[in-house]
């Protein structure tokens, strides 16, 4: 499995699978879920509160994923997965187990590719170091993909990330 870290636009990288994050509300509001909701998803949106609904709740647990859409999008699979608490905290734990639930449904749909943000390190508050910490133990799983990309905002961040992931635990 190859693993790539770069910088760009994750919601135009040519993958099948994508994970994007939010909150325990299920709002498609910033980062991934907002450009996304820009690109037309909003039938996405429907669909997570329809499940908050039919399920008869009014947010989820940390670590919850379920697949979403993926039209209008060129993704095969598109899971939406909560790697932070109502007030936005996470963990490096908290990430492996949101991060894992993803890959595993992105897995059960046979994604050879799949393009992964920083969980939790926008609205959250999970600094860049902890979420790498957490892929990268999440790593370690036999997954059947072809490649992973984390696929960062800025350059500066790629090299953090390239940094702490070179480093041994």
């Amino acid at each position: 499995m190859r693993i790539m870290f770069k910088a760009g636009d994750i919601v135009d990288e040519p993958v099948e699978g994508l994970v994007c994050t939010g909150n325990v509300l299920l709002n498609m509001s910033g980062g991934v879920n907002g450009e996304l909701l820009l690109r037309g998803g909003d039938n996405m949106q429907q669909e997570l509160h329809e499940y908050l609904r039919k399920s008869n709740r009014r947010f989820v647990e940390p670590g919850f994923a379920m697949e979403i859409g993926p039209s209008p999008t060129h993704f095969k699979c598109i899971v939406y997965t909560v790697a932070v608490d109502g007030f936005y905290d996470s963990s490096r734990l908290l990430v492996e187990k949101a991060l894992g639930n993803a890959l595993t449904m992105l897995a059960n749909k046979h994604c050879a590719t799949v393009a992964v943000p920083a969980l939790a390190t926008g609205y959250g508050h999970l600094k860049l170091a902890y979420f790498v910490a957490a892929f990268k133990d999440c790593m370690l799983r036999p997954w059947p993909f072809a490649e992973v990309r984390v696929v960062l905002r800025h350059d500066h961040d790629v090299v953090e990330a390239l940094e702490e992931y070179g480093k041994s635990d």
